[in-house]
């Protein structure tokens, strides 16, 4: 079933996250960036902040604790969601030791070739309300129906 454009609008509860320097370094791990600043103070240090930082997409985590709520607020498994696009935009570095708070928005529902593409905004803000970061993302989600197998399966 197409998903209801009169949920456009809709706020999620913000979510919050605890960046711990074992994350970052964990992050950084998995992705193959070994930027020192991710994970080594005095290099962090070198390149202007207090401690170590948090690779740009790192952000991504607490993003997709609203994505979460969302999909399940909509009844949507994410085997039948494809991740079309993903901006960031940042206020600042994200640090170690950061609490953050992440705020999703639906902004959008558009019904395309039988699939409903989805519009998230999620704002990332620091304990004391300062902007770190805006995610921006388009979802397309299949049919209900959909398989979503491989046509020679």
């Amino acid at each position: 079933m197409p998903i209801d454009p009169s949920i456009v609008g809709r706020v999620y509860p913000p979510q919050i996250y605890e960046v711990s320097r074992e994350k970052i370094r964990e992050f950084a791990e998995a992705i193959g960036d070994a930027n020192p600043a991710y994970v080594d103070t005095a290099a962090a240090r070198g390149y202007g902040h207090a401690d170590v930082v948090a690779p740009p997409t790192f952000v991504m985590i607490p993003v997709m604790n609203g994505f979460d709520l969302l999909m399940k607020d909509l009844g949507i498994e994410f085997a039948r969601v494809v991740h079309v696009d993903q901006r960031f935009t940042y206020s600042q570095p994200l640090p170690v030791g950061s609490r953050v708070e992440a705020t999703t928005r639906l902004d959008g529902v558009r019904a395309v070739a039988g699939n409903d593409l989805l519009k998230i905004r999620t704002e990332v803000r620091g304990e004391d309300g300062s902007d770190i970061c805006l995610s921006e993302a388009t979802l397309l989600v299949r049919p209900e129906d959909s398989d979503g197998g491989d046509a020679s399966d």
